[in-house]
């Protein structure tokens, strides 16, 4: 995802995203989106298997 279709939402704060109550309702309907061949939602999977114990804060 580049820089430009985040640039201007209230979540994305000096390169980072910083979660809130927007950002929740662009991760729910993005969830099916392909970025860099692998789905939104496969990406999450992906970061929540590489540190067990971790909950995805959405």
């Amino acid at each position: 995802m580049s820089r430009e279709e985040v640039k201007g939402r209230s979540w994305y704060k000096n390169g980072q995203v910083v979660p809130d109550a927007a950002f929740t309702v662009w991760v729910s309907g993005h969830r099916d989106t392909v970025y860099e061949g692998k789905t939104l939602q496969a990406w999450e999977d992906e970061a929540t298997a590489g540190w067990p114990g971790w909950k995805c804060p959405l």
